[in-house]
């Protein structure tokens, strides 16, 4: 064990003041506050109006398309951009309802990121224990990372809660297996990998933690056996620690740790110890209390002898492979097998994305970025951003690690505690799997595609906040991490997404009827689209079609074979003697590093009177930046 406070560990002070001592005054205002903290965070989900970005303008292009017929459909568009459909079916029915504003479009993943923090919380409750379940549930509403997403038109908020759905249907499997357990889980991971492919990470990810309880768990279970055999036969006291072989974790990479116990504060998922950590459950009666809503599993509430006893007699009478220890992770497979099944109808689809499309647009990612994802998850990218990440940092430790003695002082156990080890693992898993398909198929790495490790996440930070035995300390780590991310989130949430409103007021006052606007890159057109005036003729390079969808097929090939200065020529051409060209442009976007480049030189030898009539935006205020550029007729 490792000690963080400066005094030494035996001269610590009993707890004095806990976190589960009955509220008075102070409790009950720190209630109101993080109240209001909350309901702030919900209001803020609605209030994003500006322009659209090259994603969302894309998903709102795909949405509205018809399901249907023998124009250009959904599915088309679909495989053009290189995405599962289960998003866009739900996108395409509340556009039905509510019309495809920005803020209708964009309320509809405020809802369900609203509507995600219910089934994170019972996961919480059946995993850790309620106090955890409800700190969880506040970071998740007020974290920046998620009001972000809560005010974007993409899919991210649909896989955190799916991703909390899919968390339940597994901790069902776990601890009762069944075959409608299994059911939910597939229906679960298949629509996960509907929602988005990094999904597919996620479920590989539980696939070879389920495998390890499989494997793992009985070889450490057997060495541990060895272990406590020699040390009693030597008359030898156990190691500190040690535990019998029925109560290792399931992940089986460790025991549960120093001061585990069966029926302890925390409720694990099924199968992993529980840990007696001295301030995570000080709050629901004690260390030996269990939760309200904490759910016990097998390996729990039994002593080692009968435990073994059971296990042995089950093994002699049954002979068979699938006893009480293998059923759940088993069960567990099954679920996820399940989900291939429920995404097989789309597989075609899939191999065709898979051949043509990608993501040209960036470099797959080094492993420091899983780093970075963290800092993301953390704070976020603004100033008020970084600071909370110290803050959550510290609980993302105490909740790998951290045990309370009491009062103000927290230790650290380095081999990690159940369930925050194993929470770690899903998430840090699934990211070390994604930079690694990256680096072997070329795909690139965004920030926002971590949306599907971010559930673990949040069950590790709400974990690591119970552990704080102080009443004091709980409330002022709390309520500052709810404000801090509150006003970075709000912050992130203002910036300016695209240029594309700036751009169509300047375009309103300088373009008429028969002008042309080229757009390079052609990313840029899927927002402008939505903004400029409806008679200006808008064409993206290289294809010289309309600007609002961008297809993404063989796209680097495309670009590589265009011909700039004859894209340049057709709209000089088109334009005439008595109409402007406009040229709205980036130089920044991979693949169009020269195509661009060419384009306006080829329009500047044509129309020498030329002038930049909007200067392109700052990467620090707004996320999408370009310059617009008038060439006038002679």
């Amino acid at each position: 064990m490792t000690d963080v406070a400066v005094r030494p560990a035996e001269q610590l002070p009993g707890p004095v003041d806990r976190v589960g001592d009955a509220p008075d005054r102070a409790g009950r205002v720190f209630a109101v506050v993080v109240g209001v903290l909350v309901a702030a965070s919900v209001i803020v989900r609605f209030t994003a109006n500006q322009a659209l970005w090259l994603d969302e303008a894309q998903s709102v292009a795909i949405a509205r398309l018809p399901l249907g017929g023998s124009g250009v459909t959904m599915w088309d568009g679909l495989l053009q951009d290189g995405s599962p459909p289960l998003y866009y079916l739900v996108l395409h029915g509340w556009i039905a309802v509510f019309g495809e504003t920005n803020l209708a479009v964009r309320s509809l993943s405020a809802v369900i990121n609203i509507a995600a923090a219910w089934p994170l919380f019972v996961l919480a409750r059946r995993v850790v224990n309620v106090r955890a379940a409800k700190v969880t549930v506040v970071l998740y509403l007020t974290s920046p990372f998620a009001l972000y997403f809560g005010t974007e038109t993409r899919m991210y908020s649909l896989i955190v809660l799916l991703t909390a759905l899919g968390g339940l249907a597994l901790e069902r499997v776990l601890r009762a297996p069944s075959v409608r357990s299994v059911l939910g889980l597939s229906l679960a991971a298949g629509c996960l990998a509907l929602t988005h492919y990094w999904c597919l990470y996620l479920l590989l990810t539980v696939a070879v933690w389920l495998i390890g309880l499989l494997t793992l768990r009985p070889w450490y279970r057997a060495r541990r056996a060895r272990q406590l055999g020699v040390a009693s036969a030597a008359g030898a006291p156990s190691p500190p620690g040690a535990v019998s072989p029925s109560g290792l974790g399931a992940s089986g990479l460790g025991s549960a740790g120093p001061g585990s116990a069966p029926n302890g504060p925390g409720s694990s998922l099924p199968g992993t110890a529980s840990l007696a950590r001295p301030g995570a459950g000080v709050a629901d009666g004690g260390p030996t209390a269990r939760p309200p809503g904490a759910r016990s599993h097998r390996s729990s509430g039994r002593s080692a002898s009968s435990g073994r006893s059971q296990t042995s007699g089950r093994s002699q009478t049954s002979g068979r492979y699938l006893t009480a220890q293998r059923r759940g992770p088993v069960y567990g497979l099954l679920g996820v097998i399940g989900g291939a099944i429920v995404f097989s109808p789309w597989l075609p689809n899939f191999f065709d994305q898979l051949a043509h499309t990608g993501t040209p647009w960036g470099e797959p990612a080094s492993y420091a970025a899983i780093s970075h994802a963290y800092g993301q998850w953390a704070g976020g990218p603004t100033t008020l951003g970084r600071l909370l990440l110290f803050l959550i940092t510290g609980l993302a430790a105490a909740g790998i690690a951290g045990r309370s003695p009491g009062g103000r002082f927290i230790l650290i156990d380095l081999r990690g505690l159940e369930p925050g080890r194993t929470m770690f693992f899903l998430a840090t898993g699934t990211l070390v799997v994604a930079v690694t398909a990256g680096k072997l198929v070329g795909n690139a790495w965004a920030d926002r595609y971590t949306a599907t490790a971010f559930v673990p996440f949040l069950l590790v930070i709400g974990l690591g906040a119970t552990v704080i035995g102080d009443r004091r300390v709980f409330h002022g780590v709390i309520a500052v991490a709810a404000l801090v991310g509150l006003l970075a989130g709000t912050t992130d949430i203002r910036r300016e997404r695209s240029q594309a409103g700036e751009a169509a007021q300047v375009l309103q006052r300088l373009a008429k009827p028969g002008d042309v606007m080229l757009v390079c890159p052609d990313q840029l057109g899927p927002g402008l689209a939505r903004t400029v005036p409806s008679w200006l003729k808008v064409y993206v390079v290289p294809t010289y079609a309309p600007p609002d969808r961008v297809d993404w097929v063989d796209y680097e090939d495309r670009n590589k074979a265009a011909d700039g200065q004859a894209i340049a020529r057709r709209a000089v051409t088109e334009a005439g003697p008595q109409h402007t060209v406009f040229l709205a442009g980036s130089g920044s976007y991979r693949t169009y590093e020269e195509l661009c480049t060419v384009v306006r030189g080829a329009l500047q030898n044509a129309r020498p009177h030329a002038d930049e009539v909007m200067e392109q935006g700052l990467p620090a205020k707004v996320s999408e930046n370009y310059s617009l550029l008038r060439f006038q007729a002679q």
